[in-house]
């Protein structure tokens, strides 16, 4: 599977996107809000590389726990994917668990996507192309 992104959680997007330019990354899409997850995310670009800024805007936000646990750190990776569905089946025979059930991500041109967990790799994210 092809790598879309690497998730990033920060407090504070505008502080953190500074660090970011300073290593060569330029934004790719503006901040923008997801609704459904109650976070802001920014896409960021450096050569083949894409990094997505998530900023959990309240404690009811899903992202809220893990960025009090983590702080400004990478979380997870996302794949590319052509069929979700299968995807996640062909998956979840291999040891992954359903996080966050399919659905629309907005921030990514309203793909669907879904989030999964593996106790050996972590949280990884699906993106259908």
């Amino acid at each position: 599977m092809k790598i879309h992104h690497v998730g990033y959680l920060a407090k504070n997007i505008a502080k953190t996107e500074k660090k970011f330019f300073e290593l060569g990354y330029e934004v790719e899409s503006p901040t923008s809000y997801d609704e459904i997850r109650q976070i802001n995310i920014e896409f960021l670009v450096n050569g083949d590389y894409r990094v997505e800024l998530i900023q959990p805007m309240n404690e009811q936000s899903p992202m809220y726990p893990l960025l009090k646990r983590f702080k400004n750190s990478p979380y997870h990776f996302c794949y590319e994917v052509e069929n979700l569905e299968a995807a996640v089946e062909e998956l979840s025979g291999k040891g992954y668990t359903v996080i966050q059930e399919p659905e629309i991500a907005p921030c990514i041109e309203g793909r669907k996507v879904c989030f999964l967990n593996n106790i050996s790799m972590g949280i990884i994210e699906l993106v259908e192309i």
